[in-house]
């Protein structure tokens, strides 16, 4: 994403239950992601024959997000409810079969590189894995919004690749693939040092995996990407499953 839509995105429009944001513009790279904060407050209408007690009669404020996103190839127009940080899932127990590719070599490395960093590839005594929980998440970069976010992403999978060599555990490499986390997808990837502070450098792992389970992870991230209408550099965490 470019510093000016970067700049567009902190200043969000915010607009009441029966406005429009102004000068809405079709999806179009070139005008960055356009958003707009729609604030309503569900009234309760409650018939409780018997029952006395007085019920306020209307709920808590919320907000819907509209968005308009030109890279997002399934939906260019869309909203969400941006209250809660959304989350992705991969379960252990999604194990494959001749019908079935499941991704249970991916959810275990996530779950056993997050619960104890210092003892994933490559070797960092104090290593941060974030994206568990939403005060630590992951953020996304988008590939096609922009030059910026295609460098990142570039530098992310350079980064990987350099990691992954004889010593990753899983090797020797034949007819693996090479899985990371944080995802290349994320600011939080292999090259974060290189743009936010060498304290970030080796804040990642390798493992080398099953090639149809790390390319079925990939698939079910980019459709999960698209479905939730998560944003460049919009803020989301993985959970893993039993």
């Amino acid at each position: 994403m470019s510093t000016a839509c970067r700049e567009q995105r902190d200043q969000v429009t915010e607009f009441p239950r029966a406005g429009v944001a102004p000068t809405p513009k079709l999806p179009d790279l070139a005008a960055c992601e356009q958003v707009a904060l729609g604030k309503f407050t569900p009234e309760l209408d409650f018939s409780l024959p018997g029952y006395g007690q007085s019920i306020p009669s209307e709920g808590e404020e919320g907000q819907v997000r509209f968005d308009s996103a030109a890279y997002n190839p399934w939906a260019k127009l869309g909203s969400v409810f941006p209250d809660a940080t959304p989350s992705l899932r991969y379960d252990k127990s999604d194990t494959s079969s001749a019908a079935h590719t499941g991704v249970e070599a991916v959810a275990r490395h996530i779950d056993e590189a997050r619960k104890d960093p210092d003892a994933s590839y490559p070797k960092k005594t104090g290593k941060n894995l974030p994206g568990e929980s939403p005060l630590h998440p992951l953020h996304r970069i988008t590939e096609s919004a922009g030059a910026a976010s295609k460098e990142r992403y570039d530098e992310n999978e350079k980064v990987r690749k350099l990691a992954c060599n004889e010593n990753t555990p899983g090797a020797p490499a034949a007819g693996k693939d090479c899985d990371e986390y944080p995802f290349r997808s994320s600011t939080e990837g292999a090259a974060r040092y290189k743009y936010e502070g060498n304290e970030f450098k080796d804040d990642f792992s390798v493992r080398y995996i099953s090639p149809e389970e790390n390319q079925e992870a990939g698939r079910r991230l980019g459709a999960w990407y698209h479905s939730d209408r998560i944003l460049d550099r919009e803020a989301f965490t993985v959970t893993i499953g039993g």
